[in-house]
């Protein structure tokens, strides 16, 4: 079964000789993710990301916001190994060590409401519906009242593809796991209601991706 539920990516991968990982389509993407990140990063608090992979991806984000304490997660050993080597190489002090935590558990080792932010980039389309759920249902119970939740990737909009040429991706997808493939924005956003999440703002991101701006409610 191909269904990465935590892990997050099939790119290619290219290693460094001290154990760190990294993705071409991380170098793409980081700069504008940062560039909506800045919109609506909380000045300080606790982040966490789902699915870091090589962990690049999670020391630039702490370079960037230096008043908010970041912690990324996997599940796999070789990129849990890379994420360390990457954080040991940037010297910062704002970000943990990995945390072992799948996105597809129903109990993750994350007290709740103990987060203003929760990152995950390029993971949904590579995960099942049933996989989703749980991710949004963990999600809330880890937020804070008024946590932010950024959420970045491939979706389809009302059922339609963002482009021709953006259909061939799922559909080689789907043809190896049927379980998994884009997932629909108006999806995300009953599911978001369901739980006491709101999409507060939709960025339309480079190569067709979106970036999905949830909030957990105030009160």
């Amino acid at each position: 079964m191909m269904e990465k539920t935590h892990t997050g990516a099939q790119s290619l991968l290219v290693p460094g000789a001290d154990r760190r990982l990294s993705s071409p389509s991380a170098a793409r993407n980081i700069a504008p993710i940062l560039a909506v990140l800045r919109q609506h990063m909380p000045a300080r608090g606790a982040a966490l990301e789902l699915a870091s992979g090589t962990g690049e991806h999670s020391v630039q984000f702490a370079a960037a916001f230096p008043e908010v304490e970041w912690t990324p997660t996997d599940v796999d050993a070789d990129r849990l190994a890379s994420i360390r080597a990457w954080i040991a190489a940037s010297g910062l002090a704002n970000i943990q060590p990995p945390l072992v935590l799948n996105a597809g558990w129903e109990e993750w080792p994350v007290a709740p409401a103990s987060l203003d932010v929760l990152m995950v980039v390029n993971l949904l389309h590579l995960v099942s519906e049933a996989v989703v759920q749980r991710l949004f249902t963990g999600a809330a119970r880890v937020l804070r009242p008024g946590g932010r939740w950024f959420l970045y990737g491939p979706f389809l909009r009302s059922g339609v593809y963002a482009s021709e040429g953006a259909r061939r991706f799922p559909q080689q997808l789907v043809g190896q796991d049927p379980a998994i493939g884009y997932k629909d924005v108006d999806t995300m956003a009953d599911l978001a209601a369901a739980n006491g999440l709101t999409i507060g703002h939709r960025h339309d991101m480079p190569a067709n991706n979106l970036m999905l701006v949830l909030q957990a409610a105030t009160g």
